[in-house]
């Protein structure tokens, strides 16, 4: 490793480049035994590294910089790698999202820094699922407390990212002769129950509804309009648009539901 003084790497990037060599190392060592057809081969148990470098503590990170020969005051970081298993590793390793719908910490936008986000994370908190189980069963005080975070501003972070969101609204063509539906995206659209769906004063039938999609079986005079879901009580988001043109054919042209000219 050739000492460069602008070069400082995070911790867990040196390790996780070492790993990766390593990991090299042993596929070649896999494709020689089953090229060769070896009866016996040896590989690498443990290895240990001696790496002397100068430690850096910024923005809640270490870091560590290749030590040059006349560095006398760098630190001696002794690292020993040992080999594990697949079922070792998914034993251990941490779980960084809980579900298929389940968002990141980055989801908290501008309510919490980057710093606020590394101090959840230390305490397990990776996922804005895993803040809201701990928030729902009272464990906001002790999140607070251990992560010097104030108690408000993670339930607002957590509030703005709890919110519904309407992306965008697109026609499903219908198959052997059913009706055309609507599909809407966005994040949030679903909590505990079936959310409610309106187009103006009428409901939209919900054909199927997921966190981040709902499928819609729209009337015919209900394809244009403002869309409003709610997931929860007093819980909404809206949007306008017009599809008429993907309207059931007898239906296609005229004023449907009072939204003629609306986007």
């Amino acid at each position: 490793m050739n000492p460069n003084p602008g070069a400082a790497l995070p911790l867990e990037n040196l390790i996780q480049a070492i790993q990766s060599q390593l990991d090299k190392a042993q596929t070649a060592m896999a494709v020689k035994a089953h090229n060769l057809n070896l009866p016996l081969t040896f590989a690498i148990k443990d290895i240990a590294l001696d790496l002397r470098a100068q430690v850096e503590f910024t923005a809640g990170e270490i870091r560590v910089r290749p030590a040059g020969a006349a560095d006398v005051q760098a630190s001696l970081f002794h690292l020993v790698f040992a080999a594990i298993t697949r079922p070792m590793i998914e034993e251990n390793a941490v779980a960084f999202s809980d579900g298929p719908h389940d968002t990141s910490l980055d989801e908290l936008g501008d309510g919490l820094s980057d710093e606020d986000r590394r101090k959840l994370e230390w305490v397990g908190v990776r996922t804005v699922a895993k803040l809201k189980e701990n928030m729902a069963q009272g464990g906001d005080q002790a999140i607070g407390r251990v992560t010097n975070l104030p108690v408000d501003r993670l339930r607002k972070a957590l509030a703005r990212a709890s919110a519904p969101l309407i992306d965008h609204v697109v026609p499903v063509p219908g198959s052997e002769g059913d009706p055309p539906l609507l599909r809407v995206r966005g994040r949030n659209l679903m909590q505990d129950d079936m959310p409610s769906v309106t187009l103006g004063s009428e409901t939209i039938a919900v054909v199927k509804a997921s966190p981040d999609e709902l499928l819609l079986a729209p009337a015919p005079h209900q394809w244009a309009g403002e869309l409003s879901v709610e997931p929860a009580p007093l819980v909404s988001t809206a949007m306008a648009f017009d599809l008429r043109r993907f309207a059931p054919a007898t239906h296609a042209s005229g004023t449907l539901n009072g939204a003629e000219g609306r986007a």
